[in-house]
């Protein structure tokens, strides 16, 4: 795929630029696709353009008492799924494209990190990025954490659970939980990039901030925003673009606001 192997926990601008994906290291060139999970959508993702392909992990017959080890690629409430993760994995190693696994339970993180190391013994060849939300964010009061972050040859993903109220729209990512994250990851080996609520990110741009000014040894952290039902603004998005570095920025958002913003960036 490249010219040379690629360690799983490489940078994945570098990645993309490597294989002639992007022409330059900045995170608004980067392209995501959603939920990846059965062998439909999946065969869909492998033949697109799209770059990296963000899917889902349960495992099969969550929370029944039919439920296996078996890491599956499917989002709650779904619980059976057409592909098991092995057989997912063993499909995009095919392609070029990088890899974000997003997990659902914590029941499939450790069958999962197992088969990623046995698959890591030949070589991924590719950045793995691995995604869970370990801490209540905004508007979310309690909240039980999905996963225990130990798998050193990735980078990790670690979130905020969080909801979107359109009739509370200043609400937003607090001093107090950027701080809590930091506390909790500060002295993991993995590279690290956050995901945040592209709706709440302006508001809490003071906070966002003050992470990305903070750094463990020589390694950065990214921001990646994402977006639900709801579309964010040009404006706002332009707000993060200008008071960040293009490396540390990824931007997950839909059509057409991202083109759009693209388009707005690029003057």
């Amino acid at each position: 795929i490249q010219s040379a192997p690629f360690p799983s926990d490489g940078d994945m601008l570098e990645f993309l630029l490597q294989i002639g994906e992007i022409q330059e290291k900045d995170g608004l060139y980067a392209t995501w696709y959603h939920a990846a999970n059965n062998k439909t959508e999946m065969n869909k993702a492998l033949n697109s353009d799209v770059m990296i392909l963000e899917a889902d992990v349960n495992v099969k017959g969550y929370n029944t008492a039919n439920e296996t080890n078996i890491p599956i690629m499917a989002h709650p409430p779904d619980i059976y799924s057409d592909n098991t993760l092995e057989e997912w994995l063993e499909a995009v190693f095919k392609s070029k494209k990088g890899i974000k696994l997003d997990f659902k339970s914590i029941n499939a993180v450790e069958p999962s990190l197992d088969l990623l190391r046995v698959k890591n013994q030949t070589g991924i060849n590719r950045p793995v990025w691995i995604n869970a939300d370990i801490l209540p964010g905004p508007n979310v009061p309690v909240f039980w954490p999905v996963i225990n972050l130990k798998f050193p040859d990735v980078t990790i993903s670690p979130g905020w659970k969080v909801l979107y109220l359109s009739i509370f729209p200043n609400v937003t990512y607090t001093r107090s939980m950027v701080e809590e994250m930091y506390s909790i990851v500060r002295h993991l080996p993995q590279k690290i990039t956050f995901p945040v609520h592209a709706l709440m990110a302006k508001n809490g741009w003071p906070h966002l901030s003050w992470l990305l000014i903070k750094k463990k040894i020589y390694i950065l952290f990214s921001l990646t925003l994402w977006q639900g039902k709801e579309n964010p603004t040009v404006n706002d998005l332009l707000f993060i673009r200008d008071n960040s570095n293009p490396l540390r920025i990824y931007y997950d958002i839909y059509e057409p606001v991202l083109s759009q913003f693209k388009e707005a960036a690029s003057k």
